[in-house]
């Protein structure tokens, strides 16, 4: 073997060795860009999720605060129409005079506790009515009561009020949410 075949099969060897290095370096690129794209790929995956957390814990929490902003709203108005429904009622009590009301006194009186009763305010229509039912006490009107009785035993120590008004505002607990509930179906 001359010094040209050795040449040449040294230049061969060194071209076969830097073709397999060559080789060996794209299949490593290649393996390396496969890895950062799929490192890419999981960040992205990763981060979509981590931002899709995110807002639906924002969404969450938008959601939860306009519910409790709409509950506050609704209370609101719920307190807003139950004094109108209140103020309504009273001033609708002055039509209970308007049907038996004779009897619906006497009923308010007979309500009251046995007693010796000293005093008895009511309404400037009902004195004569007072009188006859309580004719040991004492009658005084007050044109602020629409009906029923306040009667005073034991010098003012003894106190029942059994006014239509008090019997409303006692009442008035029960009644509400019934009458919210058919205020409601007469809007819809």
């Amino acid at each position: 073997m001359g010094y040209e075949e050795l040449l040449n099969a040294l230049r061969r060897d060194g071209e076969k060795q830097t073709g397999l290095i060559r080789q060996e370096a794209e299949a490593e690129a290649a393996r390396l860009r496969e890895e950062a794209a799929a490192g890419r790929a999981r960040l992205r995956e990763e981060f979509e999720q981590e931002q899709a957390r995110a807002i639906a814990t924002e969404c969450s929490a938008i959601l939860a605060e306009g519910e409790r902003t709409a509950r506050r709203i609704r209370l609101a108005e719920a307190g807003k129409q139950a004094d109108r429904l209140y103020l309504l009622a009273l001033r609708v009590l002055p039509r209970l005079r308007e049907r038996d009301y004779h009897r619906m006194f006497s009923r308010l009186a007979a309500d009251l506790p046995p007693a010796p009763w000293e005093t008895i305010r009511v309404n400037p229509c009902d004195a004569e009515i007072a009188g006859d039912i309580f004719p040991a006490a004492r009658i005084e009107t007050d044109a602020t009561i629409c009906g029923g009785m306040e009667a005073l035993a034991d010098g003012g120590g003894i106190q029942v009020i059994n006014t239509l008004e008090k019997r409303l505002e006692r009442g008035w607990p029960e009644m509400l949410p019934d009458l919210l509930g058919e205020a409601e179906r007469c809007t819809d």
